[in-house]
């Protein structure tokens, strides 16, 4: 049976002699493996359209153990990504995340729009990267059911000014109930606020948010514990944009 859907590609693997196993996020079947059949010999019509970060016009055979891509159609193959190494660390572990939280079957919506947003932004090379990296990640993981609580204490409803986070509970604690959680981490109101406005606003209108380099860090080491609470997935992408960062001179502060 022939399908057809769009999707965005978020993972490729190679398989034989010159086939691919793609993971594509599609707008109609969620998550999918799907084979590409000869991609990756020079005179396939599926070489361009199965690379990673393409988003295309699916035509896909519905096969017992994955789906086989019969055409790719490209919509946007976001290439200028690929021209920086901070840049391409952080869509790839954008691609990571949200290949990890959009289930087989489930539609991601909207989740798939804030990924080929962020995708755009990137490529266009005029955003923070680090600004947009955040924004994305609390975004992608808010449609994905893992909406962090920042406007009442997450354990009592108390709307008392919070002092800290719980990435196992999900939300900020005000300062009697943040006692009761050793693993919690410290959070300033300024924080808090650039959550806030990340969760709230477009990322295309983050363009105009300035961070400071101290916020970015403390967002950084909070939201990597939520991700590795509530995703339990050591994604290697980070680990990657990690070791750059030192060799890249000012691109995230």
């Amino acid at each position: 049976m022939l399908v057809k859907t769009r999707g965005l590609v978020t993972k490729t693997v190679n398989f034989g002699e010159g086939d691919k196993i793609l993971t594509i996020l599609t707008e109609k079947y969620g998550k999918i493996q799907a084979m590409a059949k000869g991609a990756r010999r020079q005179r396939s019509k599926l070489v361009a359209g199965t690379q990673l970060f393409c988003y295309c016009d699916f035509v896909l055979f519905k096969g017992k153990t994955w789906y086989y891509i019969d055409q790719a159609e490209i919509i946007n193959t976001f290439h200028t990504i690929r021209n920086d190494l901070v840049t391409l660390s952080c869509c790839t572990y954008l691609m990571e995340l949200a290949g990890e939280v959009v289930q087989p079957g489930q539609a991601p919506g909207r989740l798939l729009q804030v990924v080929l947003e962020a995708l755009e932004l990137y490529a266009a090379g005029e955003s923070h990267p680090e600004v947009l990296l955040r924004a994305s990640e609390l975004k992608i993981l808010a449609y994905a059911g893992f909406k962090p609580q920042l406007e009442r204490c997450v354990n009592c409803g108390g709307t008392t000014e919070a002092v800290s986070f719980s990435p196992g509970s999900g939300g900020v604690l005000c300062p009697v109930c943040e006692k009761s959680d050793p693993y919690r981490y410290s959070i300033s109101r300024g924080a808090i606020s650039v959550m806030k406005l990340m969760m709230g606003w477009r990322l295309k209108k983050l363009d105009c948010l300035r961070v400071d380099g101290h916020i970015l860090k403390e967002l950084e080491k909070i939201m990597r514990a939520y991700v590795a609470i509530h995703i339990d997935k050591d994604f290697s992408s980070t680990r990657f944009l990690d070791s750059i960062k030192n060799k890249v001179t000012g691109r995230l502060k």
